[in-house]
């Protein structure tokens, strides 16, 4: 199992120790670079350096992206001080959860 903290980039599919709230835990994946085109469960820890669509008035980046989120899986988003969220992403889909 790695080990990094939130600050550093890793891709992972495999479990990872990441530091969350200044508390080391373990997620499912890691996800840096490009949001799109992937499927996630279990734990998810989204990094400050992702790639999002951009948008012009609403943030909603991942309105036309490939991104499935399985019922259960727990996101945690580093660029939103590392907040888990537990409904997927539809404030950025405009979709409701």
């Amino acid at each position: 199992m790695e080990r990094l903290s939130s600050s550093e980039p890793v891709d992972s599919t495999s479990p990872v120790e990441v530091k969350i709230n200044g508390k080391m835990m373990t997620v499912d994946k890691v996800v840096t670079g490009p949001l799109c085109n992937d499927q996630w469960k279990g734990s998810v820890y989204v990094a400050c350096d992702v790639q999002v669509f951009k948008w012009e008035e609403e943030p909603l980046f991942l309105k036309s992206c490939d991104l499935g989120i399985e019922p259960g899986t727990v996101v945690y988003v580093a660029y939103h001080n590392d907040a888990a969220y537990y409904n997927g992403c539809s404030c950025h889909t405009g979709e409701q959860p």
